[in-house]
């Protein structure tokens, strides 16, 4: 009885093993229209920590971090140094966020979590090599 215990045991281990190795990791890579203020940031906050949250319980969530200042810009063959942030169709990248999932598509479900998309934010979705 105690060897069928042990083996029963030691398949569910395997299984669980290789459906984590079989996750991929996916970048959200989340934006917001340049008007989005400090003030906006800290509303969305508490919705920020619910969604994490829910991500950690699913296994989801590996790590995110957020751009609360400007940093610096190089461009163009002369490498031309400008401090700010590269803003395209009015939006500018504010954060992070690295989820493992078995797809694409759920990745992108997952992303329809993220609070800035009822807050005018853009998400992009891209999977880690």
């Amino acid at each position: 009885m105690m060897t069928a215990i042990l083996m029963a045991a030691l398949a569910f281990t395997t299984g669980a093993a290789t459906k984590h190795a079989e996750m991929k990791k996916f970048v959200l890579v989340v934006r917001v229209p340049e008007t989005y203020g400090r003030e906006q940031a800290k509303a969305v906050n508490p919705e920020w920590d619910k969604t994490i949250a829910y991500w950690k319980a699913t296994g989801a969530y590996v790590e995110s971090f957020a751009f609360p200042a400007k940093g610096y810009v190089i461009s163009g063959a002369d490498k031309r140094i400008t401090q700010g942030m590269v803003a395209s169709g009015g939006q500018i990248v504010v954060s992070i966020v690295v989820l493992q999932a078995e797809s694409l598509a759920q990745a992108t479900e997952l992303a329809k979590r993220c609070p800035v998309l009822n807050h005018g934010g853009v998400v992009e979705v891209r999977e880690r090599p």
